[in-house]
């Protein structure tokens, strides 16, 4: 029997309205090794789309957010695959 995915699809997180910063905050707080990734890149696409919605509009506090929140989950991935590296050599 196959494993249900666990993160919703691009079309998904575009159709539910989901806001970016609940997805965001999601991944922030993942404490699955396994399942950060795939959150991480969820957040990712949410704030990208987000980020296309607004991008006529004149810079706002939510461009701050999102441009913050972007540089956060970087930083939380490559964090997360040195650990999983660092986890592999021992």
């Amino acid at each position: 029997m196959a494993q249900a995915n666990p993160f919703p699809s691009h079309s998904d997180v575009a159709a539910s309205g989901v806001p970016w910063k609940r997805l965001y905050e999601s991944a922030l707080l993942e404490l699955n090794p396994q399942l950060l990734p795939g959150a991480i890149t969820i957040a990712r696409r949410a704030i990208f789309d987000r980020a296309e919605e607004i991008m006529i509009e004149p810079a706002s506090d939510e461009h701050c957010a999102l441009n913050d929140a972007l540089r956060i989950l970087h930083t939380l991935e490559e964090m997360a695959a040195k650990e999983a590296a660092d986890y592999h050599e021992a």
